[in-house]
């Protein structure tokens, strides 16, 4: 599974991160997904190379994902949450199914925060 994923691009429903430094990113992308097509998020692979980097602590960084996404999106969000070994190294993967929504950040209310997925890019949805 995970390397039929590898070999593709990031587009629609697939994106790659590194780690989960850029949280804000991350979770902006869940909700793209939820109001777009869903996708799959791979965290521990280099966007750009596609390296196989892995992450330090996989539980840690799922629990703070998970909390992240419970405590910043209207209306919940379920993802799906698998933990990955390749080359020694683990990944999260974060499926995102679609639902009718829309899906936003909190913090940005409706409007500022309601994000659909355009391509490979994120993208504010408009009303």
């Amino acid at each position: 599974m995970i390397n039929e994923l590898l070999i593709q691009n990031k587009g629609k429903t697939l994106e790659f991160k590194e780690c989960t430094t850029s949280l804000q990113k991350i979770i902006q992308t869940i909700v793209a997904f939820a109001n777009t097509a869903g996708g799959s998020l791979i965290i521990g692979i280099a966007d750009k190379t596609k390296e196989v980097v892995g992450l330090g602590d996989v539980l840690q960084e799922e629990e703070k994902l998970a909390s992240a996404v419970a405590d910043s999106v209207f209306p919940q969000i379920f993802p799906s949450f698998l933990f990955y070994t390749l080359q020694s190294r683990d990944l999260l993967i974060v499926s995102v199914p679609h639902r009718f929504g829309p899906f936003y950040i909190k913090a940005k209310g409706m409007s500022g925060g309601t994000y659909v997925r355009l391509g490979s890019m994120n993208r504010l949805a408009d009303s």
